[in-house]
């Protein structure tokens, strides 16, 4: 059944029952200046507000609305008062019914970050770029589908870049589903020659990947090819940018060439050497592949070595190694061997997406310890 569609309030509504009436501004985090007739979700954690029951299995009454004027949003009546630190209230980019946000928290204490840039990539849709909340909040990104949600925030953003994020790259996000705009593609290929001599290097970089990545859903070589020569792709980001293509199974050569010179500088990145051995397997050199897996896999089990057997990221490279290994295996005819990697896979990360997809597409059924 379709989801319906949001309810989106005006600003002049008010929810709740109680004395204490509790209304805020949305505020741009990079400016500090408020966003008018802009679109918001707002909730108390754990509470319920009159007339505004939570969603099916959900707890809190969200409020999805648009500011005035001044950027104020609907009124909230509540029995006690609440510090605004307390609530969440987030901008709202893109359409749909789902929807995702994150928060940035300090590691040792757990406080709030507020103002870190931060990029969020929907996959296979938009980007949304800003400056996290008083309390730590990005956006929060919608989707009509359910999408993979990626946070980067190790960028720095220049006057130009927040510019951008908050007009531009905000508009391209918020039309991305609508009907008569052009393909995603053709809005950041436009927008990223457009403001080729104002944009970071680093934001650059990022609509550029954000090309090629939407290029690879598409299948279209063509326009991978013209995404990789608009920017130098980032000597740390090789590695990353060669699995995407080999993992695709586009311009496999090319993503083998970006691995190996990542390589060159690190030899010993247990990942680069998994993405090294799928790419030679994408190749047909099935014998080659596996001496690759084989020293990324050793690497990641070094005894007293950098990569923590706890750590979910290492746990899932593992799992994602051991599937491949186990495909390679699987295509030799050695049925035991892949069987043995995954199983390992398995027990390292049970819910490992690459291993499940990996056995459902060889259609590989696990021999039991009962089975004769």
């Amino acid at each position: 059944m379709p989801v319906a569609a949001r309810d989106w309030v005006t600003p002049n509504t008010t929810f709740g029952r109680g004395a204490q009436v509790h209304q805020f501004v949305l505020v741009d985090a990079a400016t500090g200046r408020p966003m008018p007739n802009a679109r918001y979700r707002l909730f108390l954690p754990d509470h319920t507000i009159a007339g505004k029951p939570p969603q099916a299995s959900e707890t809190n009454s969200v409020i999805f609305g648009t500011t005035d004027s001044a950027g104020r949003t609907a009124k909230v009546r509540l029995p006690k008062r609440y510090a605004a630190a307390r609530w969440v209230l987030n901008p709202v980019v893109g359409n749909g019914e789902l929807g995702e946000s994150f928060r940035l928290v300090d590691a040792l204490g757990g406080a709030p970050i507020e103002g870190h840039p931060y990029l969020i990539d929907v996959v296979g849709e938009y980007l949304v770029c800003g400056h996290s909340s008083a309390g730590g909040y990005t956006a929060y990104v919608q989707s009509r589908e359910s999408r993979t949600v990626h946070l980067e925030n190790t960028l720095t953003f220049t006057r130009a870049d927040d510019a951008w994020c908050a007009g531009e790259g905000r508009a391209i996000a918020d039309s991305s589903n609508a009907q008569g705009t052009p393909d995603l593609y053709s809005q950041y290929l436009g927008t990223l020659t457009a403001n080729a001599a104002t944009l970071s290097e680093d934001l650059q970089s990022r609509i550029a990947r954000k090309l090629m990545s939407l290029a690879i859903a598409e299948r279209d070589a063509d326009r991978i090819d013209l995404a990789l020569a608009l920017q130098p792709v980032p000597e740390d980001r090789l590695n990353s940018y060669g699995y995407e293509l080999v993992d695709a199974g586009l311009r496999v050569e090319r993503g083998l060439s970006m691995i190996e010179a990542y390589l060159a500088k690190q030899p010993d990145d247990p990942f680069a050497l998994d993405s090294k051995g799928w790419a030679l397997y994408r190749l047909g050199r099935n014998e080659e592949a596996l001496t690759w897996f084989d020293r990324s896999i050793a690497l990641f089990t070094q005894p007293g070595g950098d990569y923590e057997a706890s750590d979910e990221a290492v746990r899932e490279a593992r799992a994602e190694g051991l599937a491949h290994k186990g495909e390679v295996l699987w295509k030799l005819g050695r049925a035991d061997e892949a069987h043995d990697c995954f199983k390992q896979g398995l027990v390292i990360s049970p819910q490992n997406d690459v291993l499940k997809a990996t056995l459902a597409r060889l259609a590989v059924t696990l021999p039991t310890a009962d089975a004769k």
